[in-house]
């Protein structure tokens, strides 16, 4: 085999490895038996009329809408820290800085979240408020 024929083999080789990598590396998400938070809501909300399924979905609209601001600062201090991490001199100091910011923003989007929801609820029926509930509950085989 010719030094053309070869490089071009091997580079198809590790090309094609690379694709099975990627392909199996997701494989697992689409099997993993439990239903997303998104499909639980879902399931849940088709057993209710449709004026309760579209003020829940105004809800969650609300609840996701609360945390977005704090979940940009979050990705912004992650990428402070892994940059801080990845350079030449490891800043310890740095590093503890961004950390500790990042469980505070995580800290202060709980907070509003949970506060979203609280209001969430109050506006409420009973049963919205079990389903609701039941789509926030994680699943107990995680």
């Amino acid at each position: 085999m010719s030094k053309a024929a070869k490089l071009v083999f091997l580079a198809s080789l590790i090309l094609n490895i690379m694709f099975l990598g990627v392909v199996l590396g997701h494989v697992p998400r689409g099997f993993s038996g439990t239903p997303s938070r998104q499909e639980r809501m879902e399931q849940g909300l088709k057993k209710l009329p449709e004026p309760a399924q579209t003020h829940i979905r105004a809800v969650f609209a609300r609840i996701r809408a609360a945390g977005d601001p704090v979940r940009d600062q979050m990705d912004a201090s992650r990428t402070e820290a892994l940059r801080v991490l990845g350079a030449e001199r490891f800043d310890e100091a740095a590093y503890d800085r961004e950390v500790t910011k990042f469980d505070q923003l995580r800290e202060q989007m709980f907070k509003q979240i949970g506060q979203a929801i609280k209001e969430a609820a109050k506006e409420l029926s009973p049963e919205e408020r079990r389903m609701f509930a039941d789509v926030l509950r994680r699943p107990a085989n995680r």
